[in-house]
């Protein structure tokens, strides 16, 4: 199946047909293999048979019983009991709908009786806690403060104020009082309003409520604060307008006696039928847990399985039905399978068909699918068949684009490329250790990840990217540990394990008399010994200042233009694959091959050169073939551009590196830009001459073989024992139908815009392999910034508690606070950020400059129906 992961796979177009008796039985289990994708089925134009609205608006309504009930259980810390073999041993059945129906619904009426008696009871309870805490409020306001001081005035004594300023009105003999409870936010406002209204004429007293109470908003019940409020007056008009804003502000009224021996004997009355109602609530709380018992048992699985028939049923509701319009009792819909999987799709239907009623139990009409000759407009979607490793990899070429049908794939190539393009940027064997950890730790606790993913009740949206690309993260470390090597850097030091090719002869005398700068001599024997480092990059070059920047940029950005250029290059070997896999060979010829002609004449000769230099020039060497003469890459290849020569800084070199050098390059130029006409006239000409020999082919056509290839066509798509599996490769059947699309697309060809497009992908292509060159010096660029990082940070921070010679006392712990400050910001700063910044240039590289050579990313993805696997959230 290893090719099923560089290539699509093989896709059959395949017609379904089931009874209406066992349909939904069989798109069940057809849900949980997956493997069989229903074509137009979800398109806004499709038409609904409507069989199966009852059902769905079934579904629908349980689902919102079950939310009901589980939404019950938190305020009673019950918690949905989880099965995580739900899948494999509690798929839905048909049959099971009434039973779920018949249980739910008995459910959720107790349930809704229950706390339609809790709620009243409570409310009830409620109101008499403040009944009862308002009473005695007012019999304190009466009487006096609970600690033996005696009230200013008496109630004679307010009569007789609220008397003075009653202007007249006409008043009672006996003071009138109203009593309630009102909402803390609102009582600011009430208060204003009632001294507008009425002046003096009222004595408002006030007292806060211990404890928050319930107050009803809406739909909802919530917890507020809220004052005992006294409202007294003698006024005979007053009290029916003071009803009237105590509604208006959803103040609550009480009812309160006039002597204190009746509010004293109402207090002790409120006080027992309390207690009566909370005996009535606690045992409406046991009925109402016993209830929420029941339902957490199988909540959890009824919940899944509801989902999952509303989404069959929704299925079935979009297939067509066939036979009579009284005797529909199939169901069709055309699909896609992969040919790997035919066999487990007709299992699976199988399965569903005899999944509750037996073989032997009478009529029992087996599903059927029935495999078609595809048409050759009907592009099949793209599948590849992934496992966890690929997967992530897969990820990062699916979010650029999904390849077309029988296209290669990116992503067994991003495999090796896209790490090892990482570990340039990012290459330090200590930080590529980290991420190697980091990695091995998600890999080592791969099993219990996945378990707290299903059984968690919220996603962590960063721990489910980080474990997605776990593999990812172990390559990118492993390939970094490698180019650490390579760059002989470990947390910004170097190691000296073949001993350095290179010696220091400077001495206190010598440096006194020196009147130039320090430098290596590479053609001194006293300096370079003429053998190189054997791996990597020597030692010599962490500690020699200038020399170091000059000489490892150089080899970095060098290093940058032979891995872009390479895999470049390999990216158009793979785009003459795909022609030559998908039969285009006039765009091997036409379009392929003269890009690799202008890369291979310009810039593999630019590789070319760089290699020259490496193994022809070098240290110890006579002349012209020491260090002193080698020539610019960088000058050479602009002379060749220009097509002139510069002159030479020292006489005694040659003018070029090899012989004939100039001749040679004005050849390959010339032969670059031959390939740009052909590039730009080259398919529009071809694709002109073959609309004229369509032309002239729709012509001659005779009309007894249009009639006849009709009749054919109906014929084998009517006839089952035509239908064949190996119908990309059966070309005689299919000829004569390529040859009429063929030749009625010629009403659609437009010259003009042949032209045009051609003209954007030859300015693309030229233009492009020059900035797409530039481009990959971005693998230089972040790398010397990594590096020159991890250098500041070891200098700067760690050395500062390595330097110092401090008593230990005193040093130790000054050493651990430095290195606790410098381990934190190399996570922090190089391993994290640097690591991202890298990620995401290695991706830009990969989208834009690999895979814009053969990969054009606009494919269909193969959408099966499929239930993915549970877990505790749906």
């Amino acid at each position: 199946m290893a090719k099923a992961f560089f290539c699509s796979e093989d896709m059959e177009l395949a017609q379904l047909l089931v009874h209406e008796d066992n349909a939904f039985n069989c798109l069940v289990e057809v849900g949980h293999t997956g493997g069989l994708q229903f074509n137009n089925v979800y398109d806004e134009d499709r038409l609904i048979n409507g069989m199966y609205n009852a059902k769905v608006s079934l579904c629908y309504e349980l689902l919102r019983y079950v939310q009901f009930l589980e939404s019950q259980m938190p305020s009673l810390d019950i918690v949905p009991a989880y099965y995580d073999k739900v899948d494999q041993e509690e798929r839905p059945r048909e049959s099971q709908i009434p039973v779920y129906d018949m249980h739910l619904r008995r459910l959720n009426d107790e349930m809704r009786a229950v706390m339609e008696h809790y709620n009243t009871l409570e409310r009830r309870q409620n109101y008499l806690e403040e009944k009862r805490y308002a009473i005695q409020k007012a019999e304190k306001m009466f009487t006096n403060d609970g600690q033996g001081a005696q009230l200013l005035y008496t109630e004679e004594s307010l009569k007789e104020i609220l008397k003075d300023q009653s202007d007249g009105s006409p008043f009672s003999s006996h003071l009138n009082y109203i009593l309630g409870s009102i909402n803390v936010e609102r009582f600011a406002t009430f208060e204003l309003m009632l001294y507008r209204f009425f002046g003096r004429n009222l004595l408002v007293r006030r007292a806060e409520m211990p404890e928050k109470v319930y107050e009803q908003k809406g739909q909802k019940r919530e917890l507020v604060h809220k004052f005992v409020v006294l409202l007294m007056t003698i006024s005979v008009n007053i009290r029916p307008k003071l009803l009237k804003c105590c509604s208006a502000f959803h103040v609550t009224i009480f009812e309160c006696p006039e002597t204190s021996s009746q509010r004293f004997l109402m207090i002790k009355q409120l006080e027992l039928d309390s207690r009566d109602i909370e005996m009535v609530l606690n045992e409406t709380r046991t009925v109402r847990k016993r209830i929420l018992h029941i339902a957490a048992r199988t909540s959890y699985i009824m919940r899944i399985n509801l989902n999952k028939s509303m989404k069959v049923y929704d299925l079935l509701n979009r297939l067509s039905p066939v036979g009579a319009q009284e005797h529909q009792k199939y169901l069709q819909a055309e699909c896609f399978v992969p040919a790997s999987q035919v066999g487990q799709v007709r299992e699976a239907l199988n399965r569903g068909a005899v999944a509750e009623v037996g073989e032997a139990d009478g009529f029992n009409p087996k599903p059927m699918l029935l495999l078609r000759h595809r048409k050759s407009r009907h592009t099949p979607p793209t599948y590849f068949r992934l496992n966890k490793f690929t997967q992530g990899f897969q990820n990062l070429i699916d979010s650029y684009g999904m390849a077309d049908y029988k296209e290669l794939n990116p992503a067994p190539y991003t495999i090796i490329t896209f790490p090892f393009l990482f570990a340039i940027m990012f290459g330090d064997l200590g930080h590529g250790l980290i991420l190697i950890l980091f990695a091995g730790l998600l890999i080592f606790k791969e099993k219990r990840i996945e378990r707290h993913q299903r059984t968690a009740h919220s996603e962590n949206e960063i721990l489910n990217i980080l474990f997605a690309g776990r593999y990812i993260i172990l390559l990118m470390g492993i390939f970094s540990v490698y180019v650490g090597f390579i760059y002989n850097d470990v947390l910004a030091m170097p190691m000296n394990i073949f001993g350095s090719s290179w010696s220091c002869v400077y001495n206190s005398s010598t440096v006194r008399k020196l009147t130039s700068q320090f430098g290596l001599d590479p053609n001194n024997p006293q300096f370079y010994s003429g053998e190189p480092y054997p791996i990597g990059l020597d030692p010599i070059w962490k500690i020699s200042g200038e020399d170091s920047i000059t000489t490892v940029n150089s080899l970095k950005m060098k290093l940058a233009i032979i891995l872009g250029i390479s895999q470049m290059m390999f990216g158009l070997v793979l785009s003459a694959v795909n022609c030559i896999s998908l039969k285009r060979k006039h765009d091997l010829f036409l379009m392929v091959i003269p890009q690799c002609i202008f890369m291979i004449c310009l810039f593999c000769y630019l590789v070319f050169l760089i290699f020259f230099k490496w193994l022809t020039y070098g240290g110890l060497k006579q002349a012209p073939y020491n260090s002193a003469c080698a020539p610019s890459v960088l000058i050479t290849f602009i002379d060749m551009m220009l097509m002139k020569t510069s002159e030479l800084e020292v006489k005694t070199c040659n003018k070029g590196m090899f012989p004939n050098e100039r001749l040679i390059e004005y050849i390959l130029v010339l032969i670059a830009f031959a390939a740009v006409p052909i590039l730009l006239a080259g398919k529009p000409i071809y694709l002109t001459h073959r609309q004229k020999k369509l032309n002239k082919e729709r012509n001659k056509r005779d009309l007894n073989n249009l009639q006849e290839e009709g009749r054919e066509t109906l014929k084998e798509m009517r006839s089952s024992l035509h239908y064949t599996a190996s119908y990309t490769n059966d070309a005689e059947k299919r000829g004569s139908v390529s040859r009429s699309s063929s030749v009625e697309d010629v009403a659609e060809f437009d010259l003009t815009e042949i032209w045009i497009h051609s003209g954007i992908h030859t300015i693309e292509s030229v233009l492009g392999s020059v900035s797409h060159t530039a481009s990959y010096l971005r693998l230089w660029a972040l790398s010397l910034a990594h590096s020159q990082l991890a250098d500041v940070l070891f200098h700067m921070v760690l050395s500062k508690g390595l330097d110092e010679d401090w008593p230990v006392f005193i040093g130790a712990p000054f050493l651990l606070a430095t290195f606790f400050v410098w381990a934190i910001l190399t996570v922090a700063i190089l391993v994290m950020m640097e690591g991202l910044s890298a990620f995401l240039h290695t991706l830009r590289l990969h989208w834009v400059e690999f895979q814009s050579k053969f990969f054009n990313g606009v494919g269909d993805a193969f959408r099966p129906f499929y239930f993915p696997p549970s877990t505790i959230r749906g």
